[in-house]
């Protein structure tokens, strides 16, 4: 019993801190402590949403020359990332993105003697 009221008297001062620290918006502002100086958090109210294009595939490592890898969906931006999916001949470094074609797709180079098929992912 003594854990249980413990507990709800604790709960009750997490409660009472959390009204403390957000009380009295004003102009759309949340104050998270008494010493943060009003301003300085902008709060914009209502669900925040955002998102981020992503889109991938594989293309297989020739070992000797750049593979050109089709994708309409790469831009100027747009982060590409690797990771091996099934590992063949001499895999001895990692791959890199030699060129980005925006709307077209982009070239990657990897190390001398991999043969090695990679997943890919481009977000943005």
């Amino acid at each position: 019993m003594k854990k249980l009221l413990l507990g709800l008297i604790g709960g009750a001062a997490l409660l009472a801190g959390a009204a403390f620290a957000q009380s009295a918006p004003i102009g759309g502002l949340i104050y998270t402590s008494p010493v943060v100086v009003g301003g300085s958090f902008n709060y914009n109210g209502g669900p925040q949403s955002s998102a981020v294009r992503a889109n991938g595939g594989t293309f297989t490592a020739n070992s000797t020359t750049a593979v050109t890898v089709t994708n309409a969906n790469v831009t100027a931006n747009s982060v590409i990332l690797f990771g091996m999916n099934t590992a063949a001949g001499t895999p001895a470094a990692a791959p890199y993105v030699t060129t980005v074609t925006p709307g077209t797709g982009f070239t990657v180079k990897a190390g001398s003697g991999d043969t090695s098929v990679y997943n890919y992912i481009i977000l943005g």
